[in-house]
C-alpha cells in the first residue's frame, strides 16, 4: 500500500513540476500573415503579448524579438491586484527596449488604481488605445494607411465601437486589439478589420484529456478576419498550465 502511496505521490509532485515549467516558458511564436489588400510594400512585424500579470518579462523573450518588431502590444492584463508598480514598470521599461509600446486595457489591469496606472503610462509614454486608434502611416489622410484600433474591456462594459472607429478611414488596413475575444462578435464584414489581437482566456491555462474551461489558444479565421486568441504569458490564480502553455507573439504582415 504504502508503494503505490509513495508512486501516486512522486506522479502529483512531478505533475505539479511539469505545470509550473509550462507556466514559466518563455517561446516566441512566429507567424507570418499574407493579406492582398496590405497597402505597404514593407512588412510590418508586430510583438503581441498578453496576460502578463505577476510574471516578469524573462530577458530571453526581449533578446527573440528585438531588432525585428516595428510596434509591441500589450493585450491587456498587463497585471493584477498586489503586484507592485515597480515590476510593472520593469516590464514595460524592458518592452520599450523592443520598439514603441501600445496597450488595450483588460480586466484585471482595473484591479490597480487606474489613476497610477495612467500616469505611469504617461510617464513611460506608452500608447493607450482605450476606445480610440492610432494611425501607422505617416500620411493619416492616404488611402494606403494601417491603423491600430483598441477597445476598452468588454467585461467591465467599457467597450464602444463606434468611437473606437471613430477615426479610422473605411480604406484604411485595420488591425484590432481587444483583450476578450469576445468583442470579434460586434464586428461585422462593413468593419473591414484585417487582423483581431486578443487574449484574456489563457487557452483554459490548465486543461485535462484536452478539456478546458476555455478553447485553447491560436489561429481562427472568422469571414475575411484573421484572428488570434493567445493563451497568454502569465497565469490567474495559481502558476500552472497544463495543455495551454505560456507564450508570445511575433506577428509579420506582408502583403500578398
Amino acid at each position: 500500500m504504502m508503494f503505490y502511496l509513495a508512486i501516486a505521490f512522486l506522479f502529483l509532485v512531478s505533475l505539479v513540476v511539469f505545470m509550473w515549467r509550462e507556466a514559466q516558458r518563455n517561446e516566441v511564436l512566429a507567424d507570418v500573415l499574407t493579406f492582398p489588400h496590405y497597402p505597404w510594400q514593407k512588412p510590418l512585424t508586430i510583438f503581441f503579448i498578453s496576460d502578463i500579470h505577476r510574471r516578469t518579462i524573462h530577458p530571453s523573450i526581449i533578446e527573440q524579438v528585438k531588432g525585428r518588431t516595428d510596434i509591441v502590444i500589450i493585450g491587456g492584463d498587463l497585471a493584477e491586484k498586489g503586484v507592485p508598480l515597480e515590476r510593472i514598470s520593469r516590464n514595460l521599461e524592458s518592452l520599450k527596449q523592443v520598439a514603441p509600446v501600445f496597450f488595450v486595457w483588460g480586466n484585471n489591469d482595473y484591479e490597480i488604481p487606474s489613476a497610477e496606472l495612467s500616469k505611469l503610462f504617461q510617464e513611460q509614454g506608452i500608447h493607450v488605445l482605450r476606445n480610440d486608434s492610432f494611425c501607422l502611416s505617416a500620411d493619416v489622410t492616404d488611402d494606403s494607411s494601417v491603423y491600430l484600433i483598441g477597445v476598452d474591456d468588454v467585461s467591465k462594459g467599457n467597450s464602444c465601437k463606434t468611437s473606437a472607429f471613430k477615426e479610422v478611414r473605411n480604406e484604411a488596413f485595420k488591425i484590432l486589439v481587444s483583450h476578450n475575444p469576445i468583442f470579434r462578435n460586434k464586428l461585422t464584414a462593413a468593419d473591414d478589420v484585417s487582423l483581431f489581437l486578443s487574449g484574456h482566456t489563457h487557452g483554459g491555462q490548465i486543461r485535462f484529456l484536452g478539456f478546458g474551461p476555455y478553447k485553447k489558444g491560436g489561429w481562427e479565421r472568422q469571414g475575411e478576419m484573421e484572428v488570434l486568441v493567445s493563451n497568454g504569458y502569465g497565469t490567474s490564480g495559481v502558476p500552472l498550465r497544463l495543455g495551454a502553455k505560456a507564450e508570445t507573439h511575433l506577428i509579420t504582415i506582408k502583403k500578398e
